[in-house]
């Protein structure tokens, strides 16, 4: 388990596929709980009072694995791709806000 939202089993794919080292996983992990921190930190007045495991439980499942995966693309130098793996991921996180299903054309290649 690498932290209590992200274990290893989900991200194996991305630490075989990036050959990462155990430091490149604990550095990546880091950067993951600091991008959450931070955002815990920027909250709306409105969630003020909920407490950082309150707020960390309530991030999606899926966007940990994509943290960790973009995180660790920048670790590794290839900040180009984890741009566009975060872009890409913002634009299917809007089209599922708007109302969008899998089925329907996304438009992915603006976030390229």
């Amino acid at each position: 388990m690498l932290t209590r939202h992200l274990s290893l089993a989900e991200v194996a794919d991305i630490v075989d596929e990036l050959d990462l080292t155990p430091q490149q996983v604990r550095q990546t992990t880091a950067s993951v709980l600091h991008i959450v921190h931070r955002a815990w930190r920027h909250r709306p007045n409105s969630q003020q009072d909920r407490p950082f495991e309150e707020f960390a439980d309530r991030v999606p499942k899926c966007h940990w694995p994509l943290m960790f995966e973009a995180c660790a693309l920048g670790h590794l130098g290839l900040r180009r791709e984890a741009r566009a793996l975060a872009q890409a991921a913002q634009v299917l996180e809007d089209a599922r806000s708007a109302g969008a299903r899998p089925s329907e054309d996304l438009p992915l290649a603006a976030a390229a």
